[in-house]
């Protein structure tokens, strides 16, 4: 068993889903809905690929985004109401309130 797969058996998410968005990126539609969620596109580039990502805003950074999953921070945790993005520490305390 992988170690996020013990993580979210251990908060109790028996029903989650894996996906890597390596292999299997996210469309612009659900880069843009899970956009909405987090304050924007601009919260959902990785902190490496920031630099590339300077200058795009709006419909070009959600297509730039969807085309590689690389650029997107990872992980993106949906639990209920409650989404997640990267390893930061007000991340972390996020999702142990949502379980």
């Amino acid at each position: 068993m992988k170690a996020r797969e013990f993580l979210a058996r251990a908060a109790g998410a028996d029903g989650f889903t894996l996906r890597n968005l390596i292999k299997e990126p996210l469309t612009a539609d659900e880069v843009r809905k899970l956009a909405a969620r987090v304050g924007g596109p601009a919260e959902l580039v990785a902190p490496k690929r920031r630099a590339e990502a300077e200058g795009l805003t709006g419909e070009k950074l959600i297509a730039w985004l969807a085309a590689d999953g690389a650029r997107l921070r990872r992980p993106i945790v949906v639990a209920g109401k409650v989404v997640t993005v990267g390893f930061h520490a007000a991340a972390q305390e996020q999702l142990k309130k949502a379980f």
